[in-house]
């Protein structure tokens, strides 16, 4: 028996937040040539009051919190099939999910439940949004004439036991995913499954990361060697923020590894952990706007571009960086491995990175998850840290080959101060500059190099 065409659709928070969206979402599929696997993330802003809940359960805010996301969502199921959707099977686990979430954060408030990052009773509570979303998909699905088969994540996507953002087992997740989601295919069925969720070996609820819905769907795309469409409330990938440029471009397509550069540096389209496992398995992925369907979106694609040139440009806030420099007659051998020994013994992930013999440059996105390495490298060498900074990246193609590059965007710029220059290959090149002058940067580089149709070399 021929195994049927598949394709993953994912759908944002925004995307499926009301049940006139969740109608949209359900045509939309309708003009797929392929059978539809359908991954869902919590309705918008549901994630970021769970989180609330998560973080002090005890609060007297809590109370109206949860009522306000019971109103919510059974009023989303009402609107979508009357009154009666409370009585059908999905109405019916939804009341128990949501009964369920309210008796676990009222014992919590009551016990003094531990939080924090890597709680994994605060993963549980998270999950509950993705929980509810895949519900009210089917019954959009069911109003739509579709016959929807909801699954469950945590019984196909498995990953290690950390809380917050925990790392996928391909090798146990892909022969699960391959098990359940076939057979669901048969007889027209679309099967609907939470974004984000996942489960370890013993099956303790675990999750992916903020924005790991799109995680989800790239894992389920390479599990069933299938093309990903990730539908959002934008066009597709732009040139640029428009907070920092007017009028920025959609790029019509874009290469795997400027994708992967341009969203783990600062755009918010598609999460950076989705694009680095589809360019891994070579799946190709779309973006699109479920708000204009006819629209094309943005392609993300494995090959790469032929024509050098600068394609986008980003930014991202809140970057710290840290100086560390060998002290005057302190032996430089093995200094730099020292301090990497260091920041790995911490757990301290590091974004850019330039070195010489006797120091070392770096950025991280977190300075809590950096200080506990602090004390530590002030006993090794002289430490400098500077706050408030922005990273600011170029992407394109043939940025490290093409000559002059690195000089005629540091011209573009003027008496701008710049703290690093980091650029390890020829997609990306990377600026770290003032916080407050993150957008200046963006804007004349755009300016420059995108608006004007500019090669790098040009």
């Amino acid at each position: 028996m021929t195994e049927p065409k598949v394709r993953v659709h994912k759908f944002g928070g925004t995307s499926v937040e009301t049940a006139e969206r969740l109608l949209r979402a359900a045509r939309l599929l309708r003009t797929s040539p392929e059978a539809p696997v359908v991954v869902v993330s919590a309705l918008a802003g549901v994630t970021d009051r769970l989180a609330a809940l998560a973080e002090d359960p005890s609060r007297e805010a809590s109370v109206a919190m949860l009522k306000d996301l019971r109103t919510r969502h059974l009023g989303v199921a009402t609107d979508l099939l009357g009154k009666e959707s409370t009585s059908t099977p999905v109405g019916q686990r939804m009341g128990e999910l949501l009964d369920a979430l309210e008796g676990s954060v009222t014992r919590a408030g009551q016990e003094g439940k531990p939080v924090g990052r890597e709680s994994e009773w605060r993963d549980a509570i998270l999950a509950a949004g993705e929980d509810l979303s895949v519900l009210l998909m089917a019954l959009a699905l069911a109003r739509d004439g579709r016959k929807p088969r909801v699954m469950d994540a945590r019984d196909m996507i498995r990953t290690e036991l950390r809380g917050g953002r925990a790392v996928p087992d391909d090798e146990a997740t892909y022969p699960r995913i391959l098990e359940r989601i076939l057979p669901a295919l048969g007889g027209g069925g679309v099967p609907v499954l939470q974004g984000f969720v996942a489960a370890s070996a013993s099956g303790i609820t675990t999750n992916l990361g903020r924005g790991g819905s799109d995680f989800t769907a790239a894992i389920l795309g390479a599990a069933l060697q299938a093309p990903v469409t990730i539908w959002t409330d934008v066009d597709g990938i732009l040139s640029a923020d428009p907070r920092a440029v007017e009028a920025p471009r959609v790029l019509r397509e874009m290469g795997y590894e400027e994708a992967v550069e341009l969203a783990y540096f600062g755009a918010k389209v598609i999460h950076p952990s989705a694009a680095k496992h589809a360019v891994a398995r070579k799946i190709s992925l779309r973006i699109r706007n479920s708000f204009q369907g006819e629209d094309p979106g943005t392609l993300i694609r494995h090959d790469a571009r032929e024509v050098p040139q600068v394609q986008a440009v980003a930014f991202r806030p809140g970057i710290t960086l840290v100086r560390v420099r060998s002290r005057p007659l302190f032996m430089v051998h093995g200094f730099l491995a020292r301090v990497f020994r260091i920041l790995a013994r911490h757990r301290v992930p590091v974004d850019l990175v330039a070195t010489s013999h006797t120091s070392t440059a770096f950025t991280v996105d977190r300075e809590d998850e950096f200080s506990p390495a602090l004390p530590a490298l002030e006993q090794l060498a002289e430490v400098e840290v500077h706050r408030h900074l922005a990273t600011v990246t170029v992407v394109g193609r043939g940025l490290l080959e093409q000559p002059g590059m690195s000089g005629r965007l540091l011209e573009s710029l003027g008496p701008i101060p710049i703290f690093l220059l980091s650029q390890a290959s020829d997609v990306s090149l990377h600026l770290v500059v003032e916080g407050a002058q993150a957008r200046e940067v963006v804007r004349r580089i755009h300016d420059t190099f995108v608006s004007n149709g500019t090669h790098p070399g040009g």
